[in-house]
């Protein structure tokens, strides 16, 4: 289903299958992953893999030579603490270790069965990768496989550790601790709906979790025992994110909420226009945060003085920072990414070669 389409009429006709507790009809997510490192960004956009330069905004390589318009590339690039690998995975069920500097591929994972289409968890010493085929495959640094656990339906998320145990959500409704070294589960949990973004880990033995459901919960990392801290409005899609002292988290209304997690924060709600797809982004003394609308909201920490920047295309993917600019890849835009200064102002704009 093309994405402009995405959350207005695929989610809503799924939606009583996910009450039902069987996610299997979603849609995966079709609008770019990215990141960056102090060079380039890196947009997995369509048939290519792109490192684009910080400075000029020119293309430095694409991945691969010979690209595949049934396999594409949609999962957002990960790279290893050590910045010696980019890791992404394709639609074509390969996970690839690419060098950021060349571009070239150094290793290839090809052991699953379904798309790549969260992002994977990297270490320093170990690769967490969440696959469709409803496992997570544990590599080390050189693609090794070194367990599998299968959950009960399909992973579309990052996970995260502790150091003890992975954590991640699924579309089963379930939310899963896995130890790290051994793969083994911990304990499981089952909340009121898909769980299709990222958890977050607070203190105190806290996981953040937001729900197709339109809850946010708070498990115990030790014993996955859940409470509600916030019902949205609407549906969730991606994780929440912690800034040490408040939890932001928009829905499919448009609501972008701040939720105190430490008793000193304040909370409070904003209404923006359109959907909030991807999660916000906390930079300095800004939160930034794009919407199905076509805008990008920079606002202040109370959610006051907000900034609406239009873009051309709809803003799915989670904004993402580079030093003192903000990277936005706009859907169906006339740009495929863009780079804005910390008033908002365009930086400059990429549009991939022919």
């Amino acid at each position: 289903m093309k994405t402009k389409y995405l959350a207005l009429i695929g989610l809503l006709l799924v939606a009583t299958l996910l009450l039902g507790g069987c996610a299997s009809g979603l849609t995966a997510s079709s609008w770019p992953g990215m990141t960056a490192d102090g060079t380039n960004a890196y947009l997995a956009g369509g048939p290519y893999v792109y490192a684009v330069n910080l400075q000029t905004g020119a293309q430095t390589w694409r991945f691969p030579d010979k690209p595949s318009a049934a396999n594409p590339f949609y999962a957002p690039p990960v790279l290893t603490p050590d910045g010696g690998q980019l890791i992404v995975g394709g639609y074509d069920k390969k996970l690839y270790s690419i060098d950021p500097k060349t571009g070239k591929s150094t290793w290839q994972f090809a052991e699953a069965r379904d798309r790549w289409i969260g992002g994977v968890l990297a270490t320093d010493k170990m690769i967490y990768a969440p696959n469709a085929d409803y496992k997570l495959y544990a590599l080390n640094l050189l693609g090794s496989l070194q367990w599998a656990f299968e959950a009960d339906q399909a992973i579309w998320s990052m996970p995260v550790s502790d150091g003890t145990n992975v954590y991640f959500g699924t579309l089963g409704r379930k939310v899963y601790a896995v130890n790290a070294q051994t793969g083994k589960q911990a304990w499981m949990q089952t909340l009121d709906g898909a769980v299709l973004g990222s958890p977050v880990l607070g203190k105190n033995n806290d996981l953040y979790v937001g729900t197709y459901g339109g809850t946010v919960y708070v498990l115990n990392t030790s014993t996955g025992e859940s409470r509600v801290l916030k019902q949205a409005s609407t549906w969730i899609w991606s994780g929440p994110i912690l800034d040490g002292t408040d939890l932001y988290v928009g829905d499919a209304n448009g609501k972008l909420f701040a939720i105190s997690v430490s008793g000193t924060g304040q909370s409070w709600e904003q209404d923006l226009s359109g959907a909030i797809i991807g999660s916000p982004l906390v930079t300095g003394s800004n939160i930034i945060v794009g919407t199905e609308g076509g805008s990008v909201y920079f606002m202040d920490l109370d959610g006051k003085n907000s900034r609406p920047i239009a873009m051309s295309g709809k803003v799915y993917a989670t904004p993402v920072a580079a030093g003192d600019l903000t990277l936005v890849a706009p859907t169906n835009g006339s740009a495929t990414l863009v780079a804005l200064d910390q008033s908002g102002a365009l930086k400059w704009s990429f549009i991939p070669p022919k």
